[in-house]
């Protein structure tokens, strides 16, 4: 184990200082570089210390609310008790650091590295008997897309955390509170969830094969289109989780008029006929995977639904409601989404460029329809960055 560095307050506020210069001007003062010291109780609030390097730091009990790290080093820190509520955690490394007791509330951790983090130890008392310590907290934390294969949040509070995306293959969760978080397409392959809170919760999407939910809680949770092939559910009250959307009778009509709109793409017209849904209900729906290309499905309500993988090139979509609906891989070329709500959607790998438009027979007509994102809330979608020059944009947007 390497000896951990000492640093004088003033050497501290020094390397800092430097670090503040270098991001303002890359030409002019040098990037921090923290690694192997020892930095416990420090007082950090609010500083900037974008990919700076903290590998193997001992962060213990610092205070680092509303700190900037994005970026940053911290593989094998120990930040145990640390404070970290409110703070920017964008694609930090915190591979095998310990966690333990650390507040993340509020954080936004987007992209972070969390594989085979600790976030559960016991404190020995000087009587030589084992107690556990305040649990991780990383409730309201933004997880998009996280990577926390393997790590130990056994215990973690989780409640109404965004873990969209994220990758949780055999991390071990158990006794976890997860009541009201967002799971939406994460990876949860072989985790451990025993006894684990997910009331409320909304695994749409969510790969949960061979995962181990033993005793779990899942009253009220949405895993419409969740895959749970192999996993273990024993002693779980399923009677309340939702698994598919609902089948009313009007629903069965909009379903089957989706599907006759599949066939009528694939088959160029010859079979089925094309959809149009203008002021459907289609909340919560699977539509994963299907061809809608073309389809008119004007304020639509697709709240929570599930398009993963669907092709919607050229389909009028205006003023329809996506919240927290998922279009994971979806094809938008040329699609109009005037007006809609996509807040909290989650767009990750769409394809969202200008669309060929065809002449009436068929034949390239040699003009492109760009995907309109005009009067569009985007609030909290996830959504990597657009090219204005090939999306339609409010002039703010652009702009930005």
């Amino acid at each position: 184990m390497s000896t951990l560095h000492y640093i004088s307050k003033e050497a501290l506020e020094h390397v800092l200082h430097q670090h503040c210069l270098w991001l303002d001007d890359p030409t002019a003062g040098r990037p921090a570089d923290l690694s192997e010291t020892n930095l416990f109780g420090s007082d950090l609030r609010r500083l900037k210390l974008q990919k700076a390097l903290m590998r193997g730091a001992n962060l213990q009990g610092a205070n680092l609310e509303g700190a900037d790290l994005s970026g940053a080093d911290l593989t094998g820190a120990d930040l145990m008790s640390a404070n970290l509520r409110g703070a920017k955690l964008e694609k930090t490394n915190f591979s095998h650091a310990i966690i333990a007791s650390v507040d993340f509330t509020d954080a936004d951790m987007r992209g972070a590295n969390l594989t085979r983090t600790r976030g559960r130890v016991a404190e020995t008392t000087w009587s030589g008997v084992e107690t556990e310590v305040t649990p991780l907290n990383l409730s309201h934390a933004r997880l998009h897309h996280a990577n926390m294969e393997r790590a130990d949040l056994s215990g973690a509070i989780l409640e109404d955390a965004d873990l969209s995306g994220a990758n949780l293959e055999r991390t071990n969760l158990s006794h976890a509170r997860l009541c009201g978080a967002t799971l939406r397409n994460a990876k949860l392959v072989g985790a451990a969830l025993d006894a684990a809170d997910l009331s409320r919760s909304v695994a749409t999407g969510a790969d949960l094969s061979g995962a181990i939910l033993k005793g779990a809680l899942l009253k009220g949770a949405n895993m419409i289109g969740a895959r749970i092939k192999n996993t273990d559910l024993s002693g779980v009250d399923m009677s309340t989780v939702r698994l598919h959307g609902a089948m009313d009778p009007v629903s069965v009509e909009l379903h089957r008029r989706l599907i006759e709109h599949d066939f009528w793409v694939t088959t160029g017209g010859a079979r089925g006929a094309r959809a149009d849904l203008d002021g459907a209900n289609l909340d919560n729906a699977d539509l994963r995977n299907l061809n809608l290309s073309g389809a008119q499905m004007r304020g639509v309500s697709f709240r929570g639904a599930q398009f993963n993988g669907s092709m919607l090139i050229l389909a009028d979509l205006s003023n329809s409601d996506f919240e927290m609906a998922s279009l994971k891989g979806c094809n938008l070329s040329g699609a109009s989404l005037w007006g809609c709500n996509l807040r909290g959607a989650d767009l990750t790998d769409a394809v969202i460029q200008p669309a060929p438009i065809s002449a009436s027979d068929g034949s390239k007509a040699g003009r492109v329809r760009k995907t309109n994102l005009r009067a569009t809330n985007l609030e909290n979608a996830l959504l990597a960055p657009l090219d204005p020059e090939l999306v339609l944009l409010d002039e703010s947007r652009a702009a930005s």
